[in-house]
């Protein structure tokens, strides 16, 4: 299997995080970044922004890189259903024009996606997000300090 490369936004305003509301194989409602994966000779940025148009349906300014994180599936609870997934995922904080309105349907939703939730920061604990180790930097970043780029090694 090849590695492949999932681009993934972080959009915040006002303490509140733009989500994917999806529903998993289990049957049961997650929450995730927007984002997706990256096609060939597509820039990242390039393949943020159509990806964040496709599940949202608004335009993004790609601002800086804030975390560099890899899905290996072998390595977490969905190993026996997704035994061969590799993804590489560069995190950027995105920009939205606050003026800009959600449509209730996105204009090319990935299967399984319900919605577009908005999330105060301090609720994802309570919640399905992924990938949750990333809670308490998403929180401080709502708060105005920015986390360095970092490689945040395997995570769900």
């Amino acid at each position: 299997m090849k590695i492949s490369v999932g681009v993934q936004a972080v959009i915040i305003l006002n303490n509140m995080l733009l989500t994917i509301e999806k529903v998993e194989d289990d049957g049961d409602v997650c929450y995730i970044l927007p984002g997706g994966k990256q096609e060939f000779g597509e820039t990242l940025e390039q393949a943020l922004r159509r990806e964040v148009y496709e599940e949202v349906g608004i335009n993004v300014e790609v601002q800086e890189l804030l975390f560099l994180r890899e899905f290996i599936s072998a390595n977490h609870i969905i190993a026996e259903a997704h035994s061969k997934l590799h993804i590489v995922s560069p995190i950027f904080y995105c920009r939205m024009n606050p003026d800009d309105v959600i449509p209730q349907v996105a204009p090319h939703p990935d299967p399984g996606q319900l919605g577009v939730e908005w999330i105060d920061v301090h609720d994802l604990f309570s919640l399905r997000f992924y990938p949750i180790e990333l809670v308490l930097q998403l929180i401080e970043i709502a708060s105005g300090n920015r986390t360095m780029p970092c490689y945040v090694g395997d995570m769900n």
